[in-house]
């Protein structure tokens, strides 16, 4: 009886909560989509400043401030390769081994740093 009393109040709060941490996200979201928005712009003006000065960079650094202002949908997906997880490593964890172990990006970052090496 006494539980029935406060049920409201309980669903209030929850929904009340629910709402706000919403409203945050989202503002969240908005903020970081007004800051990537005007890098780009700000990116694209500095190409047109060096472009219509008469003296534009190499081609290469011309692509690259392109490539930056370019939008995280545009630019290209390479996957990486995924790892099944069965439920036994799930509970349990991973069984450690004695040899050091790179992630996958930090092998990408070596080989990416042995190419340029090589030329």
């Amino acid at each position: 009886m006494l539980a029935r009393s406060y049920l409201p109040h309980t669903l209030y709060t929850v929904a009340i909560i629910s709402l706000s941490v919403h409203l945050v996200n989202q503002r969240k979201t908005a903020s970081e989509e007004r800051a990537r928005v005007d890098a780009q712009v700000s990116i694209l003006r500095s190409i047109s400043e060096q472009l219509q000065s008469g003296k534009p960079q190499s081609a290469e650094g011309l692509e690259r401030m392109k490539r930056l202002a370019r939008s995280p949908e545009q630019l290209p997906f390479t996957s990486l390769p995924k790892e099944s997880i069965g439920w036994k490593e799930a509970i349990f964890g991973r069984k450690a081994s004695n040899e050091p172990q790179t992630g996958v990006w930090d092998q990408r970052d070596i080989d990416k740093l042995r190419k340029d090496l090589t030329r």
